[in-house]
């Protein structure tokens, strides 16, 4: 019987061991494509995180309700100019793109 997990501990160590190695397969590749990911990725989070400012403004949420997407912004944009290694920028621009849509969507089903 499966206790707290729909996955056995066997099964998600191995996910987690691929994924692991995935990420190691990658990161040559990555650091030889620095600027062209950064540039990409700061624009896409951004964009998402102005999308969702402006359905928060829209529904009236205070500014504190929707800080913790500008936080997550502003921790993607600061980790890729700190020159971080790159699964670090790619996982905060991958976090605050989801967070950002996340809260978008929770905005935008307050408007209708």
């Amino acid at each position: 019987m499966l206790h707290g997990s729909a996955m056995p501990t066997a099964a998600r160590h191995s996910f987690l061991h691929g994924v692991n190695a995935w990420v190691k397969s990658k990161s040559a590749v990555w650091e030889a494509n620095r600027m062209g990911i950064i540039a990409t990725g700061i624009f896409l989070q951004v964009t998402v995180a102005g999308v969702m400012i402006c359905l928060a403004g829209m529904a009236g949420a205070s500014p504190f309700a929707f800080g913790a997407g500008i936080l997550f912004a502003f921790m993607a944009d600061s980790i890729a100019l700190a020159q971080a290694p790159m699964r670090w920028v790619i996982g905060m621009v991958g976090a605050s793109i989801l967070v950002n849509i996340g809260l978008s969507i929770y905005f935008g089903l307050l408007l209708s």
